[in-house]
């Protein structure tokens, strides 16, 4: 009885086994295209934006519970050789979405309010999205616009 005890416990581990090894086979190539098709998306955002002759940067962030929602303020520098005037911010943060367009968000370049970041520049970028709750740390912000879209992972 002992013996049958382990020998049927032997078999569940030897099938657990073999199912696991199978899910691998599986997955793992899934996983590789995905990863894949990510980093070339993610090239062919920067090549974009370096071919426009633009590149902003992140300095620092904040974001701030208001009425309704979360004020993020992103402090940036244009370090192109274009001027770059954004049209759209996309934020997606906590598997949410918030897509904003022009008016929906405030731009000032070197205190003054401005549609365009000149290179070479500071420029500060605030709008609401109606997110509640504690803001995570990391997040994406894509700002789209001059003919590219420019991708900023704060705390990320």
């Amino acid at each position: 009885m002992r013996r049958a005890a382990v020998s049927e416990m032997l078999s569940a581990i030897v099938l657990i086994a073999i199912v696991m090894v199978v899910f691998a086979a599986a997955v793992y190539p899934l996983y590789l295209r995905y990863q894949a098709a990510s980093q070339s998306a993610a090239s062919a955002v920067s090549r974009s934006a370096q071919s426009a002759g633009v590149g902003i940067s992140l300095t620092y962030w904040t974001a701030t519970p208001v009425s309704g929602g979360t004020q993020v303020t992103l402090y940036l520098y244009s370090y192109g050789t274009s001027p770059f005037t954004p049209s759209e911010v996309v934020t997606y943060v906590a598997g949410n979405t918030y897509a904003l367009e022009g008016g929906q968000f405030q731009l000032s370049v070197n205190g003054s309010a401005a549609g365009t970041i000149p290179p070479d520049s500071p420029a500060v970028l605030t709008y609401t999205v109606p997110y509640t709750g504690a803001w995570p740390s990391s997040f994406s912000v894509t700002i789209i616009g001059s003919g590219t879209a420019i991708t900023l992972t704060p705390g990320g």
